[in-house]
């Protein structure tokens, strides 16, 4: 489950059958479709970013009167708060762990500006609010199809005297480790 190849769901049927197990030889059933664990960076494939696990915590952003960029690989948990007062902040989400369930995020602009950028493959639903300000979709619907199950990205919020806007960039190659 950790790394992204079970579902929260079937790795607790597998983890139920282990215990329940009475004799070694009964285990290969459970872990015989596994292959050997990915290499350090959790890619096998380098088309998208790792899934999340499920159980990361929700996080923030914080922009006051200074720049935030967050990218590269992280996990934004299941909802992701976004706070820009008299600045910007740019949220990269192209090699981002999404939450298998979806991740909110929540923007909250006032005289500041919000980046978002996702990757081809992301499904986004935005319904964020403008007040003498703008909240865009600029990104369109997902340019290649996306893997199944794709988690969405809905982004939410206001944009007062800000602005807030979507964009969708293709994957750049992560630098080595």
């Amino acid at each position: 489950m950790g790394d992204g190849r079970l579902t929260p769901v079937q790795g607790e049927e597998r983890l139920a059958g282990i215990a329940a197990a009475e004799h070694r030889d009964e285990l290969k059933a459970f872990t015989e479709d596994l292959e050997a664990s990915p290499p350090p960076h959790g890619r096998q494939d380098e088309t998208g970013p790792p899934p999340a696990t499920g159980a990361e915590a929700p996080t923030s952003s914080v922009s006051l009167l200074r720049a935030t960029v967050r990218r590269g690989e992280w996990a934004p948990g299941p909802e992701h708060t976004v706070l820009a007062f008299m600045g910007g902040a740019q949220l990269d989400f192209r090699d981002a762990r999404l939450d298998p369930r979806g991740t909110t995020v929540r923007v909250f602009a006032i005289m500041g500006g919000v980046v978002i950028i996702v990757g081809p493959d992301v499904e986004v639903r935005c319904d964020g609010r403008g007040a003498m300000g703008g909240f865009a979709d600029l990104s369109g619907p997902p340019t290649t199809p996306p893997p199944f199950p794709a988690p969405p990205l809905h982004v939410t919020g206001a944009a007062i005297w800000g602005g807030v806007e979507i964009r969708r960039r293709d994957r750049e190659p992560l630098p080595p480790a």
